[in-house]
């Protein structure tokens, strides 16, 4: 179809199952989730991949004598007292049976007070450009944080902050957990800490509002998709898109309508969508099998332009569009890396 090859280079690889991109424009920065780990794409520094760092907060106090030295937070879960090294700079190591990179953050954790941040089973995630804060939804959870420098490497910025689905009885019944809630994707809204976000199985579409001091978490809408859709907020028409691999709605916040879109213009690709992506000026980017078309959105999606074909075949991506560079990144699920097409 397209005639236009867009070729695809590796910069990031290695990183087991990246899932989500997000994009700190002011700070020309990429964030990418793994299935456990939070890491930043330098776009600053020819795209160098640094993991997100925490602090052992029990150390890492201004004045060393506030230090409580028999605090158990020091050391990891699973060690118990016996086994406990009391020279950090020791190398010998309890019998865990962990895996190298367990052991490492072990010992930094002891010697140099942080460890590289770890997700529990991590869907997706939102950037939040006004508030400077990262939203990753967990099993049943959403964790927000927010990023800063020391030293050249990213940390998260104090302890994060976590809103538990089962806190809320929409998500209780019979007096126990409901099975199987994940939140799989997030979009803010054009009101400031009104969020909608999806499950990974079922219609039904919820809102978290922020608004209060205390978190509200409600029932919005049932949409046609019967699992895993994905949703964006789209601010020229103030709607939200929701989207699978076969059909794309668009939803009003406000009276809660909710339209089909008509993406025939996708009729061939397999599948019509792989994902999407938005630009500041409300451009619509779809990766539909190898090409990715250029859109504008008011009430009906209407095609622009066939950009080009990567010269990769990808799967369960992510994609961001860097507009000043005119450059698309995209992450592999199943190859384990990030391209940069150019």
């Amino acid at each position: 179809m397209a005639s236009n090859t867009l070729h695809c280079e590796i910069v990031a690889k290695t990183y087991r199952e990246p899932s989500s991109l997000q994009f700190d424009e002011e700070n020309n920065f990429i964030y990418m989730l793994t299935n456990y780990r939070l890491s930043l794409l330098d776009l600053n520094n020819n795209c160098r991949v640094k993991l997100v760092r925490q602090h052992n907060r029990k150390k890492f106090k201004p004045n060393e004598e506030e230090k409580d030295d028999d605090d158990d937070d020091e050391y990891s879960q699973g060690e118990s007292d016996e086994d406990r090294v009391e020279d950090p700079y020791e190398d010998s190591e309890p019998s865990t049976g962990d895996d190298e990179e367990s052991i490492a953050d072990r010992r930094n954790w002891r010697r140099e007070a942080w460890r590289f941040y770890r997700l529990d089973n991590p869907t997706t995630m939102f950037f939040n450009s006004n508030s400077k804060e990262l939203i990753v939804l967990n099993e049943g959870v959403f964790t927000f944080l927010k990023i800063n420098f020391e030293n050249e490497h990213p940390f998260v910025d104090g302890p994060s902050r976590s809103i538990f689905c089962y806190d809320f009885e929409l998500f209780i019944e019979n007096n126990k957990p409901k099975v199987g809630i994940q939140p799989w994707s997030i979009t803010p809204t054009s009101t400031q800490g009104f969020y909608l976000f999806s499950l990974l199985d079922g219609q039904q579409l919820y809102s978290l509002d922020l608004t209060n001091p205390k978190p509200i978490i409600e029932k919005f809408i049932e949409i046609p998709i019967k699992s895993c859709s994905y949703l964006h907020f789209h601010p020229e028409s103030n709607r939200i898109l929701i989207y699978d691999s076969k059909e794309m709605f668009s939803l009003s916040v406000k009276d809660k309508t909710l339209n089909s879109i008509d993406i025939s213009f996708l009729v061939g690709q397999d599948p019509p969508i792989s994902t999407m992506t938005i630009d500041k000026q409300g451009f619509i980017y779809i990766l539909s099998n190898k090409n990715i078309f250029k859109c504008s959105f008011q009430s009906e999606m209407k095609l622009i332009e066939c950009l080009g074909e990567i010269d990769r075949m990808i799967t369960s991506p992510s994609m961001i569009f860097h507009q000043q560079t005119n450059r698309f990144y995209i992450s592999d699920f199943e190859n384990n890396c990030v391209y940069e097409s150019k």
